[in-house]
């Protein structure tokens, strides 16, 4: 029985690396990223390890533990690792379906929501440019004029420095 936890062990291995192996091609990460991934598979396969071990016999490490659980990662790797990858990249490619539907489902009430709000946008943009062009005249203009007025009080006040 102590023989096949320890080869389980390894098939666990084995899984978990055909997992994070394709998770990664999927994804495409560059170097750092997949450093930290690779840290982080280690702690997990470690994990998976240790709690097989401890299943096995009490974590007493013995030899036939490490050869037992190679030979459960070898013969995941020859005879069910083909099978598990096409799995993994089957069920990327399913959720890559329902991410890109659920994708297509929210552009459309936002597309619709543009649609219906275009109208009222370009009559609030051409009445803010009313009002703008309205207070410009209003406000503005009267201001420049009485600057304008000022400066020519100036200079009719105080007349310019010759020398002489």
């Amino acid at each position: 029985m102590t023989l096949f936890w320890v080869i389980l062990a390894g098939a666990s291995v084995g899984i978990i690396f055909d997992f994070y192996r394709t998770f990664r091609r999927w994804q495409g990460w560059g170097r750092i990223v997949t450093f930290v991934g690779d840290i982080v598979f280690s702690f997990v396969a470690l994990t998976i390890l240790f709690w097989f071990f401890e299943k096995a016999n009490a974590l007493a490490f013995r030899s036939y533990i490490m050869w037992g659980s190679l030979l459960g990662l070898v013969l995941y790797l020859r005879l069910l690792s083909r099978f598990s990858v096409r799995g993994f990249f089957g069920i990327y490619g399913i959720l890559t379906y329902f991410a890109r539907l659920i994708q297509k489902g929210i552009k459309i009430p936002i597309r619709g929501l543009f649609m219906l709000m275009r109208p009222p946008y370009a009559m609030l943009r051409w009445f803010s440019l009313l009002v703008y062009r309205i207070t410009e005249v209003i406000l503005f203009e009267p201001i420049m004029g009485l600057k304008k007025r000022m400066k020519a009080l100036l200079n009719h006040l105080l007349p310019p420095k010759t020398n002489g």
